[in-house]
């Protein structure tokens, strides 16, 4: 009998949702990196920006 073949692992792009996954290719192509490595800076991007307070929000008259 054959050996089955081992899967080859999914890429991090196919498990992000599909405007961040375009996001990510469209900065990809134009950075001239790997679609993974741009959704990976973004992630990154996106965890040390953090949520804005809702204090700031909020318009002053």
């Amino acid at each position: 009998m054959a050996k089955k073949k081992s899967r080859p692992a999914l890429s991090v792009i196919a498990a992000a949702s599909r405007s961040e996954a375009s996001e990510a290719i469209y900065f990809a192509r134009k950075c001239g990196l790997t679609p993974d490595e741009a959704l990976r800076i973004m992630r990154e991007a996106l965890v040390t920006l953090g949520p804005k307070p809702a204090a700031a929000a909020k318009r002053k008259r």
